[in-house]
């Protein structure tokens, strides 16, 4: 059953990423994504505000794993995203040793080898035609960086502009210290994502449809 619902997802890939699934059903695309704001607030050593960020890249996914089971009602996948790309708006205020960085301008986030885990939880509901379809709670998402990552941001000292690429150059040193503050709200982000995606492609697909082997209700 996991690979013969890998296959359906490989031939609907284009309509995954367009958003587009023809006969008037869109949904959001996947590539490229939108994210209106991710705040990150670490006490004294880190606050920071990403606006306005536009993802590419995430058209080339790739689904590892896939794991089927009927008798949970659960549907388990790691994704991986070779690379993606995020440009946007920030402001922030980092101190790194004795650095201290008090930024606001563009900034650019270049990750390669961005792991997904995914776990779905399905049930079965009357819809508005009465058709007893498959829908989803919300979505559980984690996220690992597991390649590498480069930041380039301007104006990262808005006092000593000169010393700017420097600054640069000591974030990606330590890129982590960054990430790994992102997590929760890029995780949360793309749970609302899947589960509007999936429950919307779903919406009219009954059991039957919903898988290509017959399995439990």
């Amino acid at each position: 059953m996991d690979k013969c619902v890998l296959a359906v997802v490989g031939k609907m890939r284009s309509n995954i990423v367009s958003g587009d699934y023809g006969n008037g059903t869109k949904l959001p695309s996947l590539d490229p994504l939108y994210m209106e704001r991710l705040d990150i607030d670490d006490g004294s050593n880190l606050q920071a505000t990403f606006r306005n960020t536009i993802i590419t890249g995430a058209k080339n996914f790739h689904v590892d794993k896939m794991h089927i089971n009927p008798a949970n009602r659960t549907l388990n996948l790691l994704i991986t995203l070779d690379n993606v790309v995020l440009k946007g708006k920030y402001n922030m205020n980092l101190r790194l040793g004795l650095l201290l960085v008090d930024g606001d301008g563009d900034s650019t986030l270049d990750l390669t080898d961005v792991k997904l885990l995914v776990k779905m939880n399905y049930f079965f509901a009357e819809n508005s035609n009465g058709r007893k379809t498959m829908q989803f709670h919300p979505i559980d998402v984690k996220i690992k960086y597991a390649g590498t990552a480069k930041f380039d941001m301007t104006n990262l000292l808005k006092d000593k502009p000169r010393l700017g690429q420097a600054a640069n150059e000591a974030i990606n040193e330590s890129p982590e210290l960054i990430l790994e503050k992102t997590k929760h709200p890029v995780e949360q982000f793309f749970s609302k994502l899947f589960t509007t995606i999936a429950n919307g492609l779903m919406n009219d697909a009954e059991e039957e449809e919903a898988f290509p082997v017959r399995i439990p209700s």
